[in-house]
């Protein structure tokens, strides 16, 4: 049976009722789920991810990477094997992808919750150089001076011939540049009928060429734009070095301060703020919050298990945002008396409730001084 674009784009995307059958089927006894194990090539460092599919784009990527580790073949499981594997991980560090209720069942020592993804969220005024003003005055300069030189401007489109030159020279090569092997994207039919004809297209122009470009969805009546599908021209990195895919974002505060957009919806974010992306959002001082879809109710059950020079030096390294027993959002650090807390990355801001320094001291207790092996 085909499935119409738009109602695969609300079971994806959507909020409310859409989000509870979709949490609700995913979450069912019988779902098939993954487990994928993750090590350094020197054995000194393992994690181990298992549950819903899409952590393997959403959640396992930024770690893998932070922790130089190399993954190996995906296995199918079930909820019922990660239940018994949980008491024996295989790996130093076990992240579990699963709803909020199975995460609150799980054993707390050495371990914290995160949301399964984020969202960064921007209130528009009608006044640009407010909203500009909240990023600082350094990166303004810094926008003005390269919009000048390289006379970048916007271009409003909803012709399908651009969102076809769009999706296959500048939304396809970006993904692959970004993303490799784990590429992110979104359907054609879903991008052409549930967020081009909802939507619009806007091109940077670079002296009238085009060289970047982001898809957007209009709800709420034109008061929320939801910036969805980014492109690069030809994923060309000389338009990220120019600062050409900033402007994307520039452009588009533009156009919704002009346009009596009430919201910009930056979309989804992996609930780790060290990630390049995330931390060239913060700058807009976004609120960050929990989706509205059927991601909102799940989480990733963070267990650490091996107490080593290599472990600790990951967590260090990487920050997190963690959801507290209220469902509150709070930025996580780690720190020892050799390591002291990452300073260079933004995660505090709107939306999260707090900041939370953990000292690894205390939290490894009882965890094991030698590398877990499967």
């Amino acid at each position: 049976m085909i499935v119409p674009a738009r109602a695969r784009y609300h079971w994806t995307a959507g909020g409310g009722a859409w989000a509870s059958l979709h949490q609700k089927s995913s979450s069912l006894p019988g779902r098939a789920m993954v487990d994928q194990r993750l090590a350094a090539e020197d054995g000194g460092l393992s994690l181990r991810y298992q549950g819903f599919p899409e952590g393997l784009k959403y959640i396992v990527p930024y770690p893998g990477e932070q922790g130089g580790l190399v993954a190996e073949p995906v296995r199918r499981t079930g909820w019922r094997a990660i239940r018994d594997g949980v008491a024996e991980p295989g790996a130093d560090l076990l992240l579990v992808g699963c709803s909020a209720r199975r995460a609150r069942r799980l054993p707390s020592q050495r371990s914290l919750v995160l949301p399964f993804r984020v969202n960064l969220l921007l209130d528009v005024g009608d006044d640009i150089d407010a909203m500009y003003r909240r990023v600082s005055r350094r990166q303004r300069r810094e926008f003005a001076a390269a919009r000048r030189k390289h006379e970048w401007t916007a271009e409003i489109s909803r012709d399908e011939a651009d969102f076809d030159f769009f999706h296959e020279r500048m939304h396809l090569p970006a993904m692959a540049l970004r993303h490799r092997e784990q590429t992110r994207s979104t359907d054609r039919d879903i991008a052409l009928h549930c967020l081009l004809r909802k939507g619009f297209l806007l091109f940077v122009t670079e002296g009238g060429k085009r060289v970047t470009g982001v898809l957007c969805r209009l709800d709420d009546h034109g008061r929320t734009l939801r910036m969805r599908l980014l492109g690069v021209l030809d994923g060309d990195e000389t338009h990220y070095r120019s600062g050409a895919v900033k402007a994307v974002y520039y452009l588009t505060m533009e156009w919704a301060a002009a346009h009596g957009v009430t919201r910009i919806d930056f979309a989804g974010a992996d609930p780790f703020p060290g990630r390049g992306v995330y931390q060239f959002k913060s700058r807009f001082h976004p609120i960050t919050a929990l989706p509205s879809d059927h991601h909102r109710d799940r989480r990733v059950y963070v267990r650490v298990d091996a107490d080593t020079p290599r472990v600790r030096d990951f967590l260090v390294a990487t920050p997190m945002i963690a959801v507290d027993g209220s469902g509150r959002l709070v930025a996580t650090f780690f720190r020892d008396a050799a390591r002291p807390e990452r300073t260079d990355i933004v995660a505090e801001g709107p939306g999260v409730h707090a900041t939370r320094v953990i000292d690894l001291d205390e939290f490894l207790v009882g965890a094991q001084r030698t590398p877990t092996r499967r």
